[in-house]
């Protein structure tokens, strides 16, 4: 946020622009609210896993804070090291269609690029973990059945 309050405009290479992606979030409050303070779901380009592993490849963070979601921009230390609860990792063409989709609906436009697997999704902690962290609600919207439908 900038001083009056807008929010800043970053370019964060494919990834994106970071106030974009801010305004984006902001349109899913319910969907985030659950989240339990300090939740972390982390964005990296699929080419920061590559041969060279590039450590210090830029990672957006959606981090959930008492205010709400705020997006961050962070470093890619490594899958092993990565402190987040869920990690996704996007090819090029992919992250180019959530850019694209920034203005709209871009939830679903993740959740389309789950099931086709041009987004990988990693759970970084154990279900149990993640009920408890409130992230049901977006699992859902993302496609994925987080408890099954006997509940």
């Amino acid at each position: 946020m900038t001083e009056t309050g807008a929010i800043a405009s970053t370019p964060f290479g494919s990834i994106g622009d970071i106030g974009r992606w801010q305004v984006a979030l902001d349109a899913y409050k319910n969907t985030f609210s659950c989240l339990a303070h300090g939740s972390r779901i982390g964005l990296v380009a699929e080419a920061a896993l590559s041969d060279a592993g590039r450590v210090g490849s830029s990672m957006l963070v959606w981090q959930a804070t008492d205010n709400g979601l705020r997006v961050l921009a962070g470093k890619f230390p490594g899958f092993e090291q990565v402190d987040v609860d869920i990690l996704m990792i996007a090819d090029e063409p992919a992250l180019s269609s959530m850019n694209d989709s920034l203005d709209g609906d871009v939830l679903a436009t993740v959740r389309q690029l789950i099931r086709e697997g041009k987004i990988l999704f990693f759970a970084r902690k154990a279900m149990p973990d993640l009920d408890n962290a409130g992230y049901e609600d977006l699992l859902d919207q993302l496609g994925f059945a987080f408890m099954g439908a006997c509940r």
